[in-house]
């Protein structure tokens, strides 16, 4: 096996970086960081693009929503920001840690109806719950947000993380993990495609069919299979007959003109998963091998997941401006993939497990909240209406981790009902779970109320 050998640019800072995030983190930070031949064509081109950010109630009148960073602003006792901030070091107040870290919102668009940063100005809150040095209670705070990564009002990106962003003037952010130990927001773009050939299986049935290929046919670990994902749901949203770039590129890894050819070549099955997928790992293993070495080689957590879905943007996809879709990809594969498929395998701290693995109902009234916690006193972070289906990546038996429209959490599994094919399997699994709840009965009544 050749060893590859990755060569690391040297990273510069951006002065318009609003939070101080450490660059441990896994890809690039809420800062905007630049290597340095791409700092020269940013300069050229009459400086670099500033961060987007929603602001505060207490933002100066007559402006945006959303402020250029670059601009001079006023402090709230008129004193220029540069210079206020000088004088008044001492008394900015440290913000240590939130009270809900993770995914807030999930906004979704379709291709040619980005929304405006004013119409994501009126979904997004208005105050978070933050920690400071010294106090013990949690304050809600005004926030504004901001683009973690990259320039949404100019940016084609299909994927975009904001962050809280503060007064700075007051308060200082110690560095922390962008998704990890924040409250973020994801805004990203509806992969669907505007010209079909011929039908296929629905998205999700393709997705995990992908990631069970990688798996044992690619000998890949879970965060190189989770980086393919995040490229194959950008590329296509996992259709085999997903038509690109003018009708020139097609199926799951958008092949492109000469590549496009040899698949049909290759195969008589090219229109079909199978066939795209055997194309993909004969590609990998004659005219990608390097691809499939690095991929082979990454960690197998969320930083490998980061790494695998921006190498495989990069070296096997090359899409134009690659890097800063690897970018994207790299977040995708790491917040939403890794999530799915890799952080979900041991047993948590209230003994949950994959037993409870499955497809379930919501078979009640009304709304059944999404708790942040395994607790009645948790944070309800979102709700599952009355008739949806929802996907429940483990349980205990009275609480399940729960994804729903982009959002995870934990819901109790007594309003839950399990869609199963075999009726034996999904009587067990109802069994079950009302014997731990007969257990481990506790306080509340039935928890259906709609979130405010």
């Amino acid at each position: 096996m050749n060893t590859m050998k990755i060569q690391k640019k040297v990273l510069t800072l951006s002065c318009a970086a609003l939070l101080t995030l450490p660059l441990s983190a896994a890809g690039p930070s809420a800062m905007r960081i630049y290597a340095e031949d791409e700092v020269a064509t940013e300069d050229a081109s009459g400086g670099e693009s500033s961060l987007s950010a929603v602001q505060d109630d207490g933002a100066q009148s007559g402006g945006s929503l959303f402020e250029d960073q670059n601009t001079n602003i006023q402090s709230r006792d008129g004193i220029p920001a540069d210079e206020s901030g000088k004088k008044k070091q001492s008394s900015k107040k440290m913000i240590i840690g939130y009270r809900t870290p993770g995914l807030v919102k999930s906004v979704t668009f379709d291709e040619g109806s980005k929304p405006s940063l004013q119409t994501l100005a009126a979904q997004f809150p208005a105050a978070v719950d933050v920690y400071f040095a010294g106090e013990s209670k949690p304050v809600t705070l005004k926030t504004s947000w901001k683009c973690a990564e990259g320039d949404y009002g100019s940016s084609s990106g299909g994927y975009f993380i904001f962050v809280p962003a503060f007064d700075e003037g007051k308060y200082v952010v110690r560095g922390m993990s962008l998704t990890a130990d924040m409250p973020y927001i994801e805004v990203k773009k509806n992969p669907g495609v505007a010209v079909e050939m011929i039908a296929s299986a629905p998205p999700t049935v393709n997705e995990k069919k992908v990631f069970d290929y990688c798996i044992n046919e690619l000998g890949l670990n879970k965060a190189a299979a989770c980086g393919i994902l995040a490229n194959m749901y950008c590329e296509s949203g996992f259709r085999t007959n997903a038509l690109g770039d003018g009708g020139t590129s097609v199926g799951v890894c958008q092949w492109h003109n000469g590549r496009w050819t040899s698949l049909r070549a290759y195969t008589s099955d090219w229109q079909t998963l199978e066939g795209q997928l055997s194309y993909m790992k004969w590609e990998l293993e004659h005219g990608y091998s390097a691809t499939l070495n690095a991929l082979r080689a990454v960690s197998d957590d969320a930083q490998g997941a980061y790494d695998a879905g921006y190498f495989w943007c990069m070296h096997f996809e090359m899409p134009d401006s690659a890097h800063t879709r690897g970018i994207t990809r790299g977040y995708l594969a790491k917040n939403v993939y890794w999530q799915r498929y890799g952080a979900e395998d041991e047993p948590d701290e209230e003994g949950c497990n994959d037993s409870f693995e499955g497809e379930y109902v919501f078979d009640g009234e009304g709304n059944l909240n999404i708790r942040a916690g395994h607790s009645e006193e948790s944070d309800a972070i979102g709700s599952i209406k009355a008739g949806d289906k929802v996907e429940v990546t483990k349980g205990n038996g009275k609480w399940a981790h729960v994804l729903y429209e982009g959002k995870t959490g934990l819901v109790k599994m007594e309003y839950l009902t399990a869609v199963d094919t075999e009726e034996e399997d999904g009587a067990k699994r109802q069994g079950d779970a009302g014997k731990a709840e007969t257990a481990q009965e506790t306080e509340g009544g039935r928890e259906t109320e709609a979130d405010e």
